[in-house]
């Protein structure tokens, strides 16, 4: 099942589910309940009999009080829509990237496991070839593959990913983003544009135990991974103050964001590992 995963994480996985806040309407039968009426086995509201109906919903109880012929409906029980944006620009090469992968694969396999339909869009300056939404257990392997082979390059841009993910027209659902929100073009519009779409938003934001307690004390050549631009500098105790008042400027930012759009927001990367992040998301709600 790839490198991507060991087998005790997976057993820790258990019975978990993907955590939404809010019903979406799918497409075939599956194991979530959805916000249209159909056949599972839990009631949900009468309606009058028209002729053509299946007699056999017809509530002869119900009948037997209003002497009126209904029938009985059900809540749906449908598969969630699942699509993970993974950033691939040069900016989340090694660490984070890895970390990137993991997180998604777990999650592909709880959705998978789970009867979810689940896709994955990698984004750079140019779009990769998306993995198309995909149904079942026996397709976790393909899934786990394609995050495996999945490689970090070029410049960061959310929003052409964004739009080539929506002009795919996909049914409203989970809309999971991985990244390093490094993105010259900004991550709120892009984001913005998803939730307008009326997919749920969760955020996933991946740095690197470098980015976030960078080591002083001398002098060194940053290079920008996505543009080649190369800077010296010198990291002494005034630079990581002003780093760090940066940084935090930084996160508190994307963290704000996620809680005024009423969307789920989880670090990793660093001293919080992507099982940590996993299960802090599984495990949310009620």
């Amino acid at each position: 099942m790839t490198s991507l995963l060991d087998p005790e994480f997976i057993r820790r996985l258990g019975r978990l589910r993907l955590h939404v806040q809010r019903r979406f309407a799918g497409a075939a039968g599956g194991a979530r309940r959805s916000t249209r009426k159909g056949q599972s086995v839990e009631f949900a509201d009468h309606r009058a009999y028209v002729p053509g109906d299946d007699i056999r919903r017809i509530d002869w109880n119900a009948y037997a009080r209003l002497e009126e012929l209904v029938l009985r409906l059900h809540v749906a029980e449908e598969d969630l829509s699942v699509h993970l944006l993974i950033d691939t620009s040069a900016s989340m090469a090694g660490e984070k990237l890895d970390t990137a992968r993991r997180i998604a694969a777990a999650l592909a396999y709880v959705g998978l496991a789970g009867s979810e339909r689940v896709g994955v869009a990698p984004f750079a300056e140019s779009v990769g070839a998306p993995l198309p939404p995909t149904r079942g257990r026996r397709r976790i392997g393909a899934v786990l593959r394609y995050l495996d082979e999945l490689r970090a390059d070029g410049e960061t841009s959310l929003a052409r990913s964004v739009e080539a993910l929506l002009a795919r027209r996909p049914r409203p659902g989970l809309a999971i983003v991985l990244s390093d929100l490094l993105d010259p073009g900004g991550y709120e519009r892009p984001l913005d544009r998803l939730q307008a779409a009326k997919h749920e938003l969760v955020i996933f934001h991946v740095l690197s135990q470098e980015e976030l307690a960078p080591k002083g004390g001398g002098d060194y050549a940053l290079v920008d991974r996505e543009r080649g631009v190369r800077v010296e500098v010198s990291l002494d105790e005034h630079a990581l103050r002003a780093y760090h008042k940066r940084l935090g400027a930084f996160l508190s930012g994307v963290e704000g964001y996620a809680r005024r759009r009423g969307a789920m927001y989880f670090r990793a990367g660093g001293e919080v590992s992507f099982e940590d992040a996993v299960l802090a998301y599984l495990r949310t709600g009620p």
